[in-house]
This record gives structure tokens, sequence and C-alpha cells, in this order.
């Protein structure tokens, strides 16, 4: 080979090697995402309904995802919120492995807890600008989390998909999660999960869930004795989800309905209890490529006292120029545990840039 043919081939071996050795070194790198969360609110909130009242237009999230295989047997996924304060807070951070002994999986860190459906979304990710009243109530406005551990098994049933989980968390506060109340800083909660997926057509498809929580409830102390006894919350849920969308004639038409019910019974002081329940059904029907249209009835009782309630109803207007955001117009009107009457309307706005992973199905 002549000085020449050497001289003009070396660059080309570089510029090959260049895109491999970048393709390398990406691959030690984590999936980093965003996903930002603009909402303006009308309307005016009742006394009733707790909480501070939020600006007329705001930042209501901004997700920072930064998602990352670390070996052939484990997924790293850490999800960190900057709400519109300015405050930063671990949404989610937990490492799954996912190549145990007897098909089992374990998952350890902060994660949202496997009760229901609509817990395990991030509030940006779900169809609502707020959320379903029954959630609100029992399991807070951030919904159910904590630091802990969680095992996962996939049932082998050839013509079923079924899955079964159990968790121990560290136990909330009711000032975030009204079902349960720290005792003490010790105290755990104990949730578990069993679900099921079939393919009831080459259209049609449905989810059925059964969860479980049991926890603390604060304590009950003696005013005559000083003792003190821990007071038990157990808290059920059921949810039921169908998914119609025809493959080979409706490409831009699909349907969707979810209804999840939850069930408390939460210990009192002297030995009694209080039982409380409620409730949220969901349709949306997306009717043209970009265009989707949902509602939302809400029933629930208090976890503190179940003889008072609040019902409400939400209906929305969403366009999604791509997968990647969305532009929701949305309504609410709401009757609240004083009795006072809420109407509230939202322009919800999200986008999504990065690789952000699919969350469960």
């Amino acid at each position: 080979m002549t000085a020449l043919s050497l001289a003009l081939a070396v660059p080309a071996v570089r510029a090959q090697s260049a895109p491999s050795a970048l393709q390398s070194s990406n691959l030690l790198n984590p999936n980093v995402s965003v996903i930002g969360w603009f909402q303006g609110e009308a309307g005016g909130r009742s006394r009733g309904a707790g909480g501070a009242e939020p600006a007329a237009f705001a930042l209501r999230e901004a997700e920072l995802g930064l998602q990352s295989v670390v070996d052939p047997y484990a997924k790293a996924d850490f999800f960190i919120a900057v709400g519109g304060d300015g405050g930063v807070e671990l949404e989610e951070g937990y490492l799954n492995w996912f190549a145990l002994p007897y098909g089992l999986a374990l998952k350890t860190g902060k994660f949202r807890a496997d009760f229901g459906k609509f817990n395990r979304t991030h509030p940006p990710e779900t169809a609502f600008a707020d959320r379903p009243l029954v959630h609100e109530r029992f399991l807070g406005e951030e919904g159910l989390s904590g630091m802990g551990g969680a095992l996962s098994w996939q049932v082998p049933v050839p013509w079923l998909f079924v899955s079964v989980d159990a968790q121990a968390l560290t136990s909330p506060e009711a000032a975030e999660v009204p079902a349960f109340d720290q005792a003490r800083k010790r105290d755990l909660l104990y949730v578990g999960r069993v679900a099921t997926y079939y393919d009831l057509s080459e259209s049609v498809n449905a989810g059925l869930g059964a969860s479980g929580a049991w926890g603390n409830a604060g304590q009950d102390i003696d005013p005559v004795s000083g003792s003190s006894a821990t007071l038990v919350s157990r808290l059920g849920g059921l949810d039921l989800t169908l998914r119609w969308k025809d493959p080979r004639r409706a490409v831009y038409r699909s349907a969707f309905w979810q209804t999840e019910m939850l069930w408390g019974r939460r210990g009192a002081p002297g030995g009694s209890a209080v039982g409380a329940k409620g409730l949220f059904t969901h349709v949306e029907y997306q009717f043209a490529q970009r265009w989707r249209a949902g509602a939302r009835y809400d029933y629930t009782e208090l976890p503190a006292d179940g003889s008072v309630r609040e019902t409400g109803g939400l209906a929305y207007l969403t366009f999604m120029p791509s997968e990647f955001s969305l532009i929701s117009l949305q309504g609410r009107r709401a009757r609240r545990q004083d009795g006072s009457r809420e109407s509230l309307a939202w322009l919800k706005m999200t986008f999504n840039i990065g690789p952000h992973g699919a969350h469960p199905f």
C-alpha cells in the first residue's frame, strides 16, 4: 500500500470509529427527560375544599426523569419534581431487580404504592387537572408513596396475565395521607395487590385489580392513666379498566373506561372504628386523530367521618398535537363537605422532552 493510500485510509477509519465511540459512551449515560405541567384556573374554591388557593396561571410541576439500566439484572429510575414555588422533591427514586430466583422482582427506594391503578401515575400524566375526590380525601393531594421495598411475582398462567405485589413502606402522616397516621417514626404501611389483564378480543382488553393496605391511624391516649394504644387503619380497593381500539378500521378511534372503588375502616379513640367508602368512574373517547373528550363522576365519604360525603363531576376536551404534548380544557362541579357548591375551570398544558419511560399499563 502506498503512502498516499495510507493517508486517505486513516481519516476514513477515524470517521467510522467516531460514531461507534460516541454510541458506546451514550450507553453509559442515563436517559434524561423533562415533563412540564402548566395550568390556569378560574372559578371560586369552596372553603370546605381545604388547601391554599392557587394562582390564576402557574407552573404546577416540572419533572426531571433519570432512567438507566444498571446491569443485565437491574434498572434504576429517578424522578425529581420541582414545584411552582421552587420546592424540590424526590417524586420517586428506586432500583428494580428483575432477575431474582423463582420469577420474583424486587424494588427498593422511594416509589408510589401499587394501590389501585390511578395512584401509580404521576400527577402531570393523568388525564385530569385535579385528582378524583376519593383519592384526594383518602390518599391526599400527592397520592400514596414512601420509602421501602416491594416484591412482585408474575403468576405463570398461560391464558391470563396475573401479577401479585407485596410492599412495605414508611407510614405516612395524616396531613399527607388522611386514611393513615404515623404513630411512631418506625411505623410501616403494608400494601398488597393482585392484578389481571386479558384480551377479550382483537379490539377489547380488560384489567381487574384488587388492593389492600394496612397501617396505623395514630394513638389512643387514655386521659386518666396516660397509657396509649396504637390505632389501626385498613383500606381496600377494586379497580376495573376496559379499553377498545379497532386496529383495522378505527385507527383514530378509541374508548377507555376505568372505575375505582375504595373503602376503609379506621380505628378511633375508645375502641370504636369509623367506616368510609368512595369511588370514581371515568370514560374517555378519542373521536379524531388529535382530539379526545372525557368525563368523570366522583363520590366519597371522609375517612374520619363516614357520615360526611362529597360528590362531583368533571368533563374535559383535550387536543394532543402529538404524544409528547397536550392542551386540555376542563370543568368541574363539586358539592363539598360543608354543603357548599364549587365550580372550577382549568386549562391544563403539558409537554414531554426526552425518552421518558412508560409507566405501568
